[in-house]
């Protein structure tokens, strides 16, 4: 029987289901948003990710966790919820909101990282991580001239791509970072266009792994989102992280009534 997968559930309200980054897990999000005012938030780690294994046999993919989530919020008998997630997590978001979107209230995407295209240039150096990791060789990967450029001119982004190699990570790491690569969360960017939920879009320039210009495509694809720039975590963690949280909170409250309106309707 598959395992079900590990989650935190923090807090009161309405109900913030926020997924982790690749690599990372829901550490990441309690990092980052820690308590959240008058939400309940929920964070899953995906199979393959911190206290989650993935099975023998499965494949990672933007539908499976997606499916694992709404399992997920299924055991936790919420009907709706306020969908987001960084990177991964944003495209985890998406998915969902496309698939299931009687489940979705609103969406927050945080530096989003793929569009309608397999192996997005940007994450082309997440496939020589995970070759590297096969090898157990994280001085061939550090002394390559992909990282050694990144490294040169964003210390701390070098730093976020040797976060796979540390050994607390899942033995399946290099599985799931090459599958997650190599797929997308939706398949035609025009998809996009049929989303109709409040949205919140948090980018940031400085990101060789997150371009700007995916947040700009997105925002453009979505009526009526709302694209913000912060700064990057490369830069300024702590202001990122600020940053990140007054626009989520702004964010919940401009639109308070209609969420608490579809909760009531729920209740």
């Amino acid at each position: 029987m598959e395992q079900r997968p590990y989650y935190i559930k923090t807090g009161n309200g309405i109900p913030f289901v926020c997924q982790h980054g690749l690599g990372a897990d829901c550490t990441q999000i309690e990092k980052l948003l820690g308590p959240q005012h008058r939400m309940e938030l929920i964070s899953m780690d995906c199979p393959g990710h911190g206290k989650s294994p993935l099975s023998n046999g499965v494949v990672p993919s933007f539908n499976f966790y997606a499916d694992q989530l709404i399992r997920t919020i299924d055991h936790l008998n919420i009907q709706e919820a306020v969908f987001g997630g960084i990177s991964m997590g944003a495209g985890i978001a998406i998915n969902i909101a496309i698939r299931f979107p009687e489940r979705v209230k609103a969406l927050v995407l945080i530096r989003p990282a793929w569009l309608d295209e397999k192996n997005p240039e940007n994450l082309s150096i997440l496939n020589e991580v995970a070759d590297y990791i096969e090898k157990n060789n994280i001085s061939g990967f550090t002394q390559g001239e992909r990282f050694q450029k990144i490294d040169a001119i964003l210390p701390l982004a070098g730093k976020s791509l040797l976060g796979p190699f540390d050994p607390s990570q899942r033995p399946e790491i290099a599985t799931v970072l090459k599958k997650m690569v190599g797929d997308r969360p939706f398949d035609d960017i025009d998809l996009l266009s049929n989303i109709d939920k409040p949205c919140i879009i948090i980018a940031n320039q400085d990101d060789p792994l997150h371009p700007f210009k995916m947040a700009s495509v997105i925002h453009q694809k979505i009526k009526g989102s709302q694209l913000s720039e912060v700064i990057s975590r490369y830069i300024d963690d702590d202001k990122h992280s600020e940053s990140v949280n007054q626009l989520i909170s702004r964010f919940i409250e401009s639109n308070e009534e209609y969420l608490e309106s579809r909760r009531s309707q729920k209740v």
